[in-house]
C-alpha cells in the first residue's frame, strides 16, 4: 500500500487541509488532560495517551435534538487512537446496520474523515490486542498514520482517505527507507508491550459464570454511577424525553447506562436487576457474549477507560480473568 510522509514541522499544512474537509477535532491540551476540540488553526503536540471521553460523542452525543431537518455538519477526527476507531466500526455495525439505520447517526457518520495515529506506547491500562484491535490497527479509520520522531507516516484505508491523500499529494513526499523501518519497529515494539488478558475465551465461557454469587463480588464495591457506561468508547444505549420550550416541546435523546439502578426498571416499578451484580452482569454479558452473538465481535476495545475512570477501581480485565478461570 502506497505511503505518504510528512515532516512535523509542517503539520500546519496538513490540518490546513484537513480544514478545508470539515471542522477539524483533534488533541488538545485541557485542564484534565488531553481532550477532543477543535484545532482548524492550530495542531497542539501530538504526544498523549487518550482521552477521557471518547471521539463518539461527535457522531453519537452524550444529548442531541431530534430533528428530522436538521443536517450535520462535515467533520475531521484528526489524530484518534486506533482503539476509538475500531469502536466507531463497532457503532456502525449497530446504529447502521443493514437492517435498522439510526438516521441521526448516519448522517454525522457520512460527513466524518476519520484520521487515526498509531500508538507509539501502550498506556498502562490498555488491552486492545487481546480484543481484536491492536497499537496500529486500522479498522474504523479512513487513514492511519504513525508519529515518527520528525515526520508522520500515513497510510489510506478506506476510498475517502484515498481520495484525500491524492487530492493534497503535493503537501506530502516519499517516505524514506529509513522512515519505513522506524514505522515498522514502532508496531512490533508497541504490541510487545501491550498487556494480554484471556478475552478470547470469555464469550464461550462467561455462560457458566451465572451464579448470583459471582457477579455479587464482581460488583461488592460498585457505586451504579454509570460512569464505566460514559467513558465507554462503545457503549450505545440511550434514553428519549421531551423538553418544554418557550414555543411547544422538543426530543431529545441522551445517554443511558446499564449500570443505572432505574435502567431496566418497569412502568409496574419492577426492577429485574435490582441489585449492582445484576447490572454487572448485564454489562459484561453484552459486551463479551450478547454482541459476540449478534455481531460476531466483542464490544470492547482494550481502550481501558473503564478501568481508569472507575471511582471504585473495578477493573474489567480481573473480571475477564475471573471469568474465564
Amino acid at each position: 500500500m502506497h505511503q505518504f510522509a510528512l515532516d512535523v514541522k509542517d503539520l500546519k499544512k496538513l490540518v490546513a487541509a484537513l480544514a478545508r474537509e470539515g471542522s477539524v477535532k483533534g488533541p488538545k491540551t485541557g485542564e484534565n488532560g488531553p481532550v477532543l476540540a477543535d484545532v482548524s488553526g492550530d495542531a497542539e503536540s501530538l504526544d498523549y495517551t487518550n482521552f477521557r471521553l471518547p471521539p463518539k460523542r461527535e457522531l453519537f452525543p452524550q444529548c442531541e435534538t431530534i430533528d428530522n431537518n436538521q443536517d450535520a455538519e462535515a467533520v475531521v477526527l484528526f489524530g484518534i487512537r486506533p482503539c476509538d476507531a475500531l469502536a466507531i466500526d463497532y457503532l456502525d455495525k449497530v446504529l447502521i446496520d443493514e437492517r435498522f439505520v439510526d438516521p441521526f447517526y448516519k448522517k454525522k457518520r457520512d460527513k466524518t474523515l476519520v484520521v487515526s495515529m498509531a500508538c507509539k506506547e501502550p498506556g498502562s491500562t490498555c488491552f486492545c490486542s487481546s480484543v481484536g484491535g491492536g497499537p496500529s490497527g486500522a479498522a474504523g479509520a479512513d487513514i492511519v498514520f504513525h508519529h515518527l520522531k520528525n515526520s508522520l507516516l500515513f497510510e489510506p484505508v478506506s476510498e475517502k482517505g484515498r481520495a484525500f491523500l491524492a487530492k493534497n499529494k503535493k503537501i506530502f513526499r516519499e517516505p524514506t527507507d529509513k522512515e519505513v523501518q522506524a514505522k515498522n519497529n514502532q508496531e512490533s515494539e508497541s504490541l510487545r508491550a501491550m498487556a494480554e488478558i484471556p478475552a478470547s475465551a470469555v464469550p464461550s465461557s462467561i455462560k457458566s459464570k451465572d451464579a448470583p454469587a459471582f457477579w455479587n463480588e464482581v460488583a461488592e464495591t460498585c457505586l451504579s454511577c454509570g460512569a464505566c457506561t460514559y467513558v465507554c468508547p462503545t457503549c450505545h444505549c440511550f434514553d428519549f424525553y421531551e423538553e418544554k420550550t418557550q414555543s411547544g416541546y422538543q426530543k431529545k435523546r441522551i445517554h443511558d447506562a446499564c449500570m443505572f439502578a432505574s435502567f431496566s426498571r418497569e412502568a409496574s416499578g419492577h426492577n429485574p436487576r435490582p441489585k449492582p451484580g445484576d447490572r454487572m452482569r448485564q454489562r459484561i454479558m453484552h459486551k463479551f457474549s450478547y454482541t459476540h452473538e449478534n455481531f460476531g465481535r466483542i464490544f470492547c476495545v482494550g481502550c481501558g477507560r473503564c478501568v481508569r475512570f472507575c471511582p471504585s477501581n473495578i477493573d474489567i480485565r480481573e473480571t475477564v480473568a475471573k471469568a474465564t478461570a
